[in-house]
């Protein structure tokens, strides 16, 4: 019986260490968006990028930017088997022991959508290490999506159903960056208290730059919903192209952008302290 104990927990571990390796291709992905929404925003004040930053403004379009690099495709392959290696990790916590109460419930169904997100990331930088020709593009994808489910009889009812989770989780995000609530799943345990408040501060600002972004998607999807316009409906690249427009805009972008790199890093400096585990 010890045996098979000791078994396990080795068996277990083993996991945590191939599902940190999901944690690291996420903030490289992370990190790489927010580069490229940067350029968004400073390209609204009259610059122009000479380091070849200048595509899609979304984790797509990172996904995108890495394939333009030397090695591009070993490295889209490794970025591929790291968004499903975080999308399995999900899943399991989703599924995992755990609570059952109504935000206990709640993140599981996040987690869920995470993993189904991210897998897709995966499938799309798989597809581009194997055709390096193709260019996926986010906004479309989300338009055209939007623009089949508004054929349907309740499909404006649907898709503003969407919008409205969308702002939720929006700004879920932000609340969890707000109240500081960034340390969940990890092991700080052996950091100086300096190293943790470094952490915790990239933390607060990447959810806040998170919530931001995914309350900005749902609300274009829930304009298109209400005015029954697929149009309106885009990805994050296309959201943060419009509110670059204006002044106010540039604002938000910048949060954004400043928001995503700061996650990724607070992805990239704690994936080896992740723990699999289920919420409470």
């Amino acid at each position: 019986m010890a045996r098979s104990r000791g078994g396990a927990g080795v068996a277990r571990r083993s996991a945590i260490k191939v599902g940190q390796f999901g944690w690291f291709a996420k903030g490289t992905l992370y990190v790489v968006a927010g580069a490229l929404a940067a350029t968004v925003a400073a390209k609204s004040w009259g610059w122009r990028s000479s380091a070849g930053l200048n595509g899609e403004a979304s984790p797509t379009g990172a996904i995108k930017q890495v394939a333009g690099l030397a090695g591009g495709r070993v490295l889209l392959f490794a970025l591929a088997a790291g968004m499903i290696v975080y999308s399995i990790w999900r899943l399991f916590t989703a599924f995992g022991p755990g609570g059952h109460g109504a935000e206990a419930v709640a993140k599981r169904i996040g987690y869920v959508v995470s993993a189904i997100l991210y897998v897709s990331f995966g499938l799309t930088a798989f597809a581009l290490a194997r055709r390096p020709g193709a260019n996926p593009d986010g906004n479309a994808k989300v338009s055209d999506l939007t623009s089949r489910v508004l054929a349907h009889t309740a499909g404006r009812v649907i898709i503003s159903l969407f919008g409205l989770i969308a702002i939720g989780a929006g700004l879920y995000r932000l609340k969890k960056g707000v109240s500081g609530d960034v340390e969940e799943e990890l092991d700080l345990s052996r950091l100086s208290s300096a190293e943790r408040s470094k952490l915790h501060l990239l933390g607060v600002v990447g959810e806040v730059g998170r919530g931001l972004a995914i309350g900005l998607i749902g609300f274009f999807l829930l304009s298109a919903g209400i005015q029954a316009r697929a149009g309106e409906a885009t990805g994050l690249d296309g959201a943060l192209r419009r509110l670059a427009q204006h002044r106010w805009g540039t604002m938000l972008v910048t949060v954004v952008a400043v928001g995503f790199v700061a996650y990724g890093v607070f992805c990239l400096l704690t994936f080896r302290r992740r723990q699999l585990r289920a919420p409470s």
